[in-house]
């Protein structure tokens, strides 16, 4: 009996060491390949850490970018990158390993794609603040986004080409139609007509700040004093009663320190305007950009961003569209930093007004009858794709694969 409970207990004895050994292996290899996969996913997070901290500097530049071999209690990694400033990207390829350089005992792959965009290009209507749409028979194109409630009392008001975006609650009738989704945090959405799917929460968006320090430290022409800048179809600008200075094909940043800038003429680069001082508003004497004549693109697609054409207005308190007896067009990406009811249009009656691009406040009109014959906002789509030079940018992690 002892021998037969020894020939039967020996294998199953044997069968279960060796069954607990390759368990063991098992569990050990997975522990190393986790371990690596960490570590390779620890650079990443680094890299979007960095990247969170400063929404203008770093992103494309080789010494910010560049990492050492890092070591850890039980591994180490390295990573190399590819910085894309004209597709605004970064792509990192991570290694994490297990074990010592010189013998690692397992590795693990992560490549990630890296899309920086500014929030400046992504509607064509934002508003830091709540907003109240008045008008009836109106049309608002490429996306809405209101930092408060937004009440619509105005009849047969549609939103086209884009998601509304509402940090409060949306109020307005059945007439009101939002031809995409719509997003909102608060209680109530109203009885709009979505045709699109309705959400309960909106996405992250923070109001954007301007850094005047990076503005002032990456200029191509800087004033401290007021200026009226006229952009010419030669990829060159004229500052008048001053220099005519070619655009470079990275962009150009005009900056006017503590002044206001007045612009008008053919922009054929990438091109942004930034107007600073000290905080106030359409009254005061800094801080302002105004559009005095037409100010669109060169060539055949005169409203529309290119690849080798965009154009911003950045200002500290204010920006204004202004022009009598004559039609006005601007285009562009148009953003005050401070408050609300700081962009204004003023004109003659029996005139018309068009804005391609964004416009980031409500426009006030006075006196209210300008431009009466047509007032026309659009969203341009390309700025999305061609941004100016100079806009603050968040990165967004859009392609990840671990191997």
């Amino acid at each position: 009996m002892a021998l037969l409970i020894l020939l039967f207990a020996l294998p199953v004895g044997i069968a279960f060491y060796q069954y607990v050994g390759q368990t063991m292996k098992s569990a050990m290899a997975e522990k190393r390949q986790k371990t690596a996969a960490r570590i390779a996913d620890s650079v990443v997070t680094d890299y979007m850490r960095q990247f969170s901290q400063d929404a203008y500097n770093g992103h494309y530049d080789a010494d910010k970018l560049d990492r050492p071999e890092t070591f850890y209690s039980a591994g180490f990694s390295t990573v190399t990158f590819e910085a894309d400033s004209v597709n605004r990207s970064v792509y990192l390829r991570a290694e994490g390993a297990y074990g010592t350089p010189e013998k690692p005992l397992a590795k693990k792959v992560l490549e990630a794609l890296v899309q920086f965009q500014s929030d400046l290009v992504q509607y064509g209507t934002m508003i830091n603040g709540p907003f109240t749409v008045s008008a009836s028979n109106v049309a608002y194109d490429g996306g809405f986004w209101t930092n408060g409630s937004l009440s619509v009392t105005g009849a047969n008001v549609r939103f086209n080409g884009g998601p509304v975006v509402v940090n409060g609650n949306l109020s307005g009738a059945a007439s009101v139609v939002i031809d995409g989704d719509l997003y909102y945090s608060g209680t109530s959405a109203g009885s709009v007509t979505v045709l699109g799917n309705r959400y309960n929460y909106i996405p992250a968006v923070n109001w954007p700040s301007l850094d005047f320090a990076y503005y002032d430290a990456h200029y191509t022409y800087k004033s401290t004093v007021d200026r009226t800048i006229v952009f010419n179809s030669t990829n060159s600008f004229t500052v008048v009663g001053g220099p005519t200075l070619s655009i470079p094909s990275n962009g150009a940043i005009i900056y006017c320190e503590d002044c206001s800038l007045t612009v008008r003429g053919v922009v054929s680069g990438r091109v942004s305007v930034v107007a600073g001082g000290a905080v106030g508003n359409c009254s005061s004497a800094a801080g302002r950009v105004t559009v005095s004549d037409n100010l669109y693109y060169v060539g055949a697609s005169s409203i529309s961003a290119g690849p080798s054409q965009s154009f911003a207005a950045l200002a500290r308190n204010c920006v204004r569209f202004s022009k009598t007896s004559a039609n006005l067009l601007a285009v562009g990406t148009y953003f005050v930093e401070q408050g609300t009811g700081n962009m204004e249009l003023s004109g003659s009656n029996g005139y018309r007004f068009w804005l391609y691009g964004v416009r980031t406040q409500g426009i006030s009109i006075s006196p209210s009858n300008s431009f009466s014959a047509l007032r026309s906002i659009n969203y341009d789509a390309n700025l999305r794709a061609y941004p100016p030079p100079g806009l603050p940018e968040k990165a967004l992690l859009v392609n990840w694969n671990l191997h």
